[in-house]
């Protein structure tokens, strides 16, 4: 009985030392990734003196979240942020889901069709923007859609819509077909079949697509900065402005970079659940 016990002993600490090893290596891994947006955090209460030169221990200060939340044009820029995210990701969706449901339950002419059409809108998501921007930006000077709030729209609509067909896809493709055809049997017409059905069938992975293309767009940078001027422009394109040929303002840019990602971070945190489930099912399905 002792060896048998000491034998279980062994058995336990080695496993405790197992749990204990990978326990402090993924912390060190979380702690090594939080790490820039823990000093991009701090650097705010800092001045810029303090922030040019980084310490761990100083004086905290508001002056430089003050200085930020007192600018009037930064609210300006956030109007447009918002402006752009929920419009943006209202629109794809809208148009998005209604072009997934259409490649899985829609009846084409050729039975291949499908998978081209889903092929073309898989291979756009890889297309960088750089790569178009000199076309459209030539479209948008003829169409005088250079520093207007719609033009910005259209573009961003233009490369979220393939993010949406992706993700939606793979759940609409889950579905069990045979109730699409029963509902069809009993009158329900496609677009009764797509709202009442598929919709509410599906929403764990509408709701991620959601969140994708709304944190998409609330950072992405390029085309604002291209397409835009300063009355239009979204707030990454104004935490571009502390950047200037006198120096870098390290703790202002810190201040507005930690005020921009708060909505984004609220957001994901509140509904972490359904974009976990919608991005690990998606990807099992794809």
């Amino acid at each position: 009985m002792n060896k048998i016990e000491s034998v279980q002993r062994r058995i336990k600490i080695r496993s405790f030392v197992k749990k204990l090893f990978l326990t402090l290596v993924i912390y060190g891994i979380a702690i090594l990734y939080f790490s820039p947006i823990l000093y991009m955090f701090l650097s705010g209460f800092k001045t810029e003196q303090q922030a040019v030169m980084p310490s761990i221990f100083f004086k905290p200060t508001l002056s430089t979240y003050r200085r930020v939340l007192s600018d009037p044009t930064m609210y300006q820029y956030l109007r447009n942020s918002l402006f752009q995210v929920f419009f943006g990701t209202v629109i794809s969706l809208c148009l998005g889901i209604p072009a997934a449901f259409a490649l899985v339950f829609g009846r084409l002419k050729k039975r291949e069709s499908a998978g081209k059409y889903y092929l073309w809108f898989i291979t756009t998501i890889l297309l960088p923007p750089v790569a178009v921007l000199i076309p459209l930006f030539i479209w948008y000077q003829q169409f005088r859609l250079i520093n207007t709030p719609y033009g910005l729209l259209a573009a961003y609509i233009g490369f979220h819509i393939p993010i949406v067909v992706w993700m939606v896809h793979s759940f609409f493709s889950d579905l069990p077909k045979e109730i699409f055809e029963a509902a069809e049997i009993d009158g329900c017409t496609k677009f009764q079949r797509m709202t009442r059905m598929a919709i509410p069938l599906a929403r764990t992975g509408i709701i991620s697509a959601a969140l994708l293309v709304a944190v998409f767009i609330w950072n992405e940078f390029f085309l604002g900065f291209n397409l835009t001027g300063n009355p239009t422009a979204t707030l990454p394109v104004y935490m571009a402005r502390f950047r200037e040929q006198q120096g870098q303002f390290v703790a202002q840019l810190s201040a507005s970079s930690t005020i921009s990602v708060l909505p984004a971070i609220i957001l994901g945190w509140m509904t972490q659940k359904a974009l976990v489930k919608g991005l690990v099912v998606g990807a099992v399905k794809g």
